[in-house]
């Protein structure tokens, strides 16, 4: 029995809802006539400067008790919305449905946007330098790995921007084709690196169950599907798209294994006020190259976050350094540090300038 109070309070938020409608077709109006206008000059439909700023603005505006996650996500598919109002980008992304790739286009462009899996990263790169799509989402890092090399080498000789980054901590549930008791669990398919970071709790949870490696868990989703005594360990989007029951969660090891994708696009978004930089280059092979290199950052007091080097494939014992810096290429420091960079280089790329993402706790 639902009393007077109950009742009250389900007619202030029907009144609420109702006005939250009128407001968002009222937005959507209104981004219809901007992006009619960003037509007019061949101006890209998604712009992740503005919506960068917008998601900033109002996570520094709210005052609860919605959390800033909720915030991003409410928005993001709100962005979404409207770009599907007019012409929605195409996204591919590193395939198949399901794959951390596939999460991390969901979270930038939300589910209005097509969204097209590719089966390597060299041919994400080819989809958006052709134009076939506007947008590609790759794999550039992880907590616990490393750079991705694929898609650091495939920079290299590609004329494409960084556009945003993405952060997608990697959480993996234990899911089946119904209620099945652990003890009774036979086999467990999924990745091998999954197996490897959900190794202890595979130990003590399914001690008479044998591991059995698939080349994605998007495909140990779709096996256990037709299978009665068997398990997958996969990512909770993986589980929902292939009908699963999930019946367990959180089961890798390292709670802070996060992966960064970045949007990778034609075109390079505007100054904000939080920017990224993200440059590759190689020194020469002697003493000192590398302090040189990296001394005018010092210099003109530029934030260095990261610096990873990988195996140059040219040269045997000689490196590429992949380098991220606070700030944006047109910031007048990071014009100088870059310009007193460049002459202790033999190679030099730079990959773009573009909007820091907060990095969300998993």
């Amino acid at each position: 029995m639902i009393n007077n109070h109950v009742s009250d309070l389900r007619k202030q938020i029907d009144e609420i809802d109702r006005e939250l409608l009128e407001l968002l077709n009222r937005r959507i109006k209104i981004a219809i006539d901007v992006n009619v206008e960003k037509k007019k000059t061949d101006a890209p439909v998604y712009y992740p400067s503005r919506e960068a700023y917008i998601l900033n603005r109002l996570v520094r505006m709210n005052t609860g008790p919605l959390r800033n996650e909720f915030i991003r996500n409410i928005f993001k598919e709100i962005f979404s919305a409207s770009r599907a109002s007019v012409t929605p980008p195409k996204i591919s992304y590193l395939g198949p449905e399901g794959t951390w790739a596939h999460q991390a286009a969901l979270l930038e462009f939300g589910n209005a946007s097509p969204l097209l899996p590719a089966k390597n990263i060299p041919e994400i790169f080819n989809e958006v330098e052709y134009s076939t799509c506007d947008f590609g989402v790759v794999p550039i890092e992880n907590s616990m790995e490393g750079t991705v090399p694929q898609t650091l080498d495939r920079f290299i000789d590609s004329n494409l921007f960084i556009a945003r980054e993405i952060f997608v901590p990697i959480t993996y549930v234990l899911a089946a084709n119904n209620k099945i008791r652990f003890n009774d669990v036979r086999k467990v398919y999924s990745h091998p690196q999954a197996i490897a970071q959900c190794r202890r709790w595979i130990r003590e949870n399914l001690p008479n169950a044998m591991t059995v490696d698939t080349d994605s868990t998007s495909q140990a989703a779709h096996i256990v599907r037709h299978s009665g005594s068997s398990v997958a360990i996969v990512s909770a989007l993986a589980a929902r798209l292939s009908g699963l029951r999930t019946l367990a969660g959180r089961l890798e090891e390292n709670p802070n294994n996060v992966t960064r994708f970045v949007v990778i696009g034609r075109l390079m978004p505007d100054r904000t006020d939080n920017d990224k930089t993200s440059l590759i280059f190689a020194v020469k092979h002697r003493a000192g190259a590398l302090y040189a290199a990296l001394k005018p950052f010092s210099d003109y007091h530029v934030n260095l976050t990261k610096i990873e080097s990988r195996p140059l494939k040219k040269k045997a014992w000689e490196y590429l350094f992949f380098v991220d810096i606070d700030g944006h290429v047109e910031d007048q420091k990071i014009k100088k540090a870059i310009a007193a960079l460049k002459p202790h280089t033999v190679f030099f790329k730079f990959l773009g300038s573009y909007p820091k993402t907060r990095q969300e706790n998993p």
